[in-house]
């Protein structure tokens, strides 16, 4: 416990796990509509989107956090606007937001006059490089999607578990998978512009993967994702300080190992499927 005390007693760890316990746990709960929509590959697609307005914003000087916002918008409406009418699918839409954004995003990389190393930074990860301020729009981050989902939750989460029903009803799909689509652009922005894209995509789908296999409570699996996010989060920050470890990469991995241990106790226990009761 000491060590504990006089590890957290430092200002950027302080930092590092405020963003880290936020964003993972923001993340964790955006997660389970991800999987339950079935866009996972979204969640691999639209962090590349956010890189390539990150890229932006350095090559032009202005606040990365400005060009995450940006980019995660960008691929929003990217991802968004195509319908019925449209010849190529979704899943086809998502493929070419990923390798634009990927390739884009290294191109204007090469083109920035900044440091390479200050570069990178925003694309690796370096969560102990943290600061109050990165704190506080994770907090803000949190929060704003917190009152959205909390505003707006019945219709959110009847179009994730049965669109072709809440289209019978008069909801409209695409609306709300838009604000779906959007508060994961502000989370990802949050986290990718100070922790990198890996650990915001671990921790996307590792928490909420690992809830969804133990539970078909709905409930239950909002609290567990969240929780285990917050713990991911604190855990891998814990041992990437104490083992000399890169932080960013221990807290993804972290945020994977409950995905181990959730198999084997579903394989034993068994589980119906999911409901929002």
């Amino acid at each position: 416990m000491s060590t504990l005390l006089e590890m957290y007693s430092y200002d950027f760890m302080r930092n590092a796990l405020g963003v880290g316990v936020l964003g993972g746990g923001l993340l964790a709960f955006l997660g389970i509509f991800v999987h339950l929509r079935r866009i996972v590959f979204l969640g691999a697609a639209l962090p590349q989107v956010v890189a390539t307005g990150i890229a932006f914003a350095v090559l032009f000087s202005v606040s990365p956090l400005l060009g995450a916002l940006g980019g995660g918008i960008a691929g929003l409406v990217l991802l968004s606007l195509p319908g019925k009418r449209s010849h190529l699918p979704p899943e086809g839409w998502i493929g070419l937001a990923f390798a634009a954004g990927s390739s884009v995003a290294i191109v204007l990389v090469a083109l920035s006059p900044a440091p390479d190393g200050a570069v990178l930074r925003f694309f690796t990860g370096d969560i102990l490089g943290t600061t109050r301020a990165d704190a506080f729009w994770a907090l803000a981050a949190a929060f704003l999607v917190g009152l959205v989902f909390l505003m707006f939750w019945s219709k959110i989460v009847i179009t994730g578990f049965d669109p072709v029903m809440s289209a019978t009803l008069g909801i409209r799909v695409h609306l709300w998978n838009a604000v779906v689509f959007l508060s994961l652009g502000v989370g990802l922005a949050v986290v990718m512009n100070t922790a990198g894209g890996m650990l915001a995509f671990a921790m996307l789908v590792g928490p909420p993967a690992a809830a969804l296999f133990l539970f078909r409570s709905f409930p239950a699996i909002i609290v567990t994702s969240i929780l285990l996010g917050v713990l991911a989060a604190f855990a891998g920050l814990t041992f990437s300080f104490l083992y000399d470890l890169p932080g960013g990469p221990t807290m993804a991995a972290a945020a994977l190992v409950p995905i181990a241990l959730a198999w084997p106790i579903r394989s034993l226990l068994g589980k119906k499927e999911v409901r929002p009761d």
